[in-house]
């Protein structure tokens, strides 16, 4: 899943001019929400679960799970080793990916197995762990356009109205 901020098209060249002078940064903001898209996750791998109902996550197989019990006892679904959790769950684990630029980041795991369980296959079920919730990715939105908007009125432009919007892809 892409969380992606689409500015209106005033607003994206007025970003583009700041950033081209050095005069955006919207990097403490991108740690916060950096930090709250690890806290999201962890809390989705410990309900075993994402965030709708409609889309819980399906129980192991009898045979698979037989095999997991009694290899890896005690393990929750989609966690055997742990590492998938930790590179998405902790900042500077194996694999975890935190890249905080001035305009924009990008947070995830360089897990390659990942992917195969979040968006699902023929012999996997999809048990989407990275896809925040809809009102956390509202709550991020909120915190990105009053970065923008301070970054504006820093530089002495005035905002009125929507200056983003939010979408999933």
């Amino acid at each position: 899943m892409k969380f992606s901020i689409k500015l209106t098209p005033e607003s994206e060249r007025t970003i583009d001019g700041l950033a081209k002078a050095g005069k955006i940064d919207l990097r403490p903001t991108m740690r916060v929400i950096g930090t709250g898209y690890r806290k999201e996750v962890k809390a989705i791998f410990e309900k075993q679960q994402p965030r709708q109902e409609g889309m819980r996550w399906e129980p192991l197989s009898n045979d698979y799970q037989w095999w997991k019990s009694n290899h890896y006892p005690g393990m929750p679904l989609l966690v055997r080793t742990g590492a998938l959790k930790s590179s998405m769950t902790s900042d500077g684990a194996d694999g975890n990916i935190s890249i905080i630029g001035k305009t924009g980041a990008v947070f995830g795991s360089s897990i390659t197995y990942g992917i195969y369980h979040d968006d699902g296959g023929s012999k996997i079920p999809k048990r989407n762990f990275s896809e925040p919730s809809d009102r956390r990715m509202t709550i991020w939105l909120v915190q990105i356009e009053r970065a923008i908007r301070h970054n504006f009125e820093t530089n002495g432009i005035s905002v009125s109205g929507g200056i983003a919007e939010i979408s999933g892809e």
